[in-house]
């Protein structure tokens, strides 16, 4: 063996040590980033609307802008006042939101008989807005809370129940034999 061939195998031994470091190295740095994320860079853009009531909304339940979801409600809880606080995360691509943004409470869809969701509907674009900071607040001049049929019911005096009820009796008569013509 030739000197030559000492320092080539002592050359390729040290090029392998570096390799293996940078490795370890780029494993550990790949772990920590990892974690940072998982502990630190996770959280999610919150904000808490108070609503005159929450009409069966509750927690997990779907936060959608036009229809589509959005994010979900995070916790429904009772405000001094007796009205709905209603916390809720949005997608990181829809946050921050401008304030303006208008909340609802209202049913996904018109079969629903139970479970309601936030709908929020955006300021216009030409508005320009300031944005509601993480964990900030949507004001209930900015929120509509759905109204149930039963409370409207609720509102009426015995009498025009009764007439009501004769109403509905009514059109149960005039469509009684025609339904598949008035269909």
């Amino acid at each position: 063996m030739s000197p030559g061939d000492e320092d080539r195998d002592g050359h390729e031994e040290e090029e392998g040590s570096r390799g293996r470091t940078l490795a370890v190295v780029a494993l550990v740095a790949a772990a920590a980033l990892i974690g940072y994320v998982l502990l630190f860079g996770g959280d999610e853009y919150e904000v808490t609307a108070n609503f005159e009531n929450a009409s069966q909304l509750v927690e997990g339940a779907e936060v959608a802008l036009a229809g589509k979801p959005v994010g979900s409600v995070k916790s429904v809880e009772l405000a001094p006042d007796n009205t709905a606080l209603v916390t809720f995360a949005v997608d990181e691509d829809l946050a921050p939101l401008p304030q303006g943004t208008q909340a609802r409470v209202n049913p996904p869809s018109l079969s629903s008989v139970a479970g309601n969701q936030v709908e929020l509907t955006l300021p216009p674009e030409s508005s320009e807005k300031d944005p509601i900071d993480d964990g900030g607040r949507i004001e209930q001049v900015d929120t509509i809370a759905n109204v149930d049929i039963d409370e409207v019911f609720n509102t009426l005096d015995d009498r025009t129940v009764r007439n009501l009820k004769k109403v509905i009796k009514g059109f149960e008569i005039s469509y009684d034999g025609v339904g598949e013509q008035a269909n």
